[in-house]
């Protein structure tokens, strides 16, 4: 059977509120815990991942990266060469 987790915190910034599904065994070992603050350690865990997530996609550098890989092939610094064959010359060159 699984317990639901209001996450209804009294901060007056706060609107919203959600539940969340979890195991019986989960909520056992929660009760174990009850001074922790389990509203507070799951609001925390959504903001660290939204945050983590922020940087990891940039369209501006993206760009970037595709403009400059772009040069890189009009230079013809490759010489005909696939990409297999450069990483093996720089992986021998590392011996």
């Amino acid at each position: 059977m699984e317990k639901y987790i209001n996450l209804l915190h009294l901060y007056k910034s706060m609107t919203k509120s959600i539940s969340v599904k979890i195991e019986e065994e989960l909520w056992k070992k929660m009760k174990t815990h009850e001074e922790i603050n389990w509203s507070g350690v799951i609001r925390n865990s959504i903001k660290n991942k939204l945050e983590s997530l922020e940087g990891k996609f940039d369209k501006g550098i993206a760009k970037e990266a595709f403009l400059d890989s772009e040069e890189i092939l009009k230079e013809k610094i490759f010489k005909g060469r696939s990409g297999t064959e450069i990483i093996r010359e720089w992986r021998d060159k590392r011996r």
